[in-house]
C-alpha cells in the first residue's frame, strides 16, 4: 500500500514538472529581445555606441515594460517601430521621451506608452506574428532619426 501511495506521488509530481517544462510559449514566459548598433539605423549611422533591450513577460494585456542598456550615448527618446531590415515605419510606442517618462540611465526598466490606437495586444501580435519585423530605436541630440537601432526578435524562454 506504501510504495503504491509513493509510486503514484512520484508519477504526478514528475507529470507536473514536464507540463510545466514543455509550455515554453505561455505569455508569462515570453521574451522579446533587440541588439542594437548605428550599422541598422536606416540610414546607417557611424557610431560607437551599442545597446541591448529586452522585454520580458509581455502577454499583450497590458503595455510592455522594456529595459534598456546602453554604452555611448545619451537618448532623447526610444521607440518600438514597425519595419524590417533596410525599411524604416511608425512608431508603435514610446519606450521613454516623447509621451512616456523622460529617458534615464543604462539598465533603466520603462513602462511603453502605445501611441495613437495602438494597443498593447496588437503590439503583441506584431511583435510575435513578423518576428524582426519591429525594431527599437534610440534617438539622441546629435542623431534626431536614430543612433542606434536593433530588430525585436522573439524567443520563448524557458524555466527547465
Amino acid at each position: 500500500m506504501h510504495v503504491y501511495r509513493l509510486s503514484s506521488a512520484l508519477a504526478l509530481t514528475a507529470l507536473v514538472a514536464a507540463a510545466a517544462c514543455s509550455d515554453n510559449t505561455s505569455p508569462a514566459l515570453t521574451a522579446f529581445y533587440a541588439n542594437m548598433t548605428g550599422d541598422q539605423v536606416v540610414p546607417a549611422v557611424t557610431s560607437t555606441a551599442t545597446g541591448q533591450a529586452t522585454i520580458n513577460n509581455f502577454s499583450g494585456s497590458a503595455p510592455p515594460a522594456v529595459k534598456v542598456t546602453y554604452t555611448g550615448l545619451t537618448p532623447t527618446h526610444i521607440t518600438i517601430n514597425t519595419g524590417q531590415g533596410t525599411a524604416n515605419g511608425a512608431a508603435l510606442a514610446d519606450v521613454c521621451g516623447g509621451t512616456a517618462a523622460a529617458c534615464g540611465a543604462s539598465g533603466a526598466t520603462y513602462n511603453a506608452v502605445m501611441i495613437g490606437t495602438n494597443t498593447a495586444q496588437a503590439l503583441y501580435n506584431t511583435m510575435k506574428g513578423t518576428n524582426g519585423g519591429t525594431y527599437i530605436l534610440v534617438i539622441t541630440a546629435a542623431h534626431a532619426t536614430g543612433e542606434i537601432r536593433g530588430s525585436i526578435v522573439y524567443t520563448p524562454a524557458t524555466t527547465s
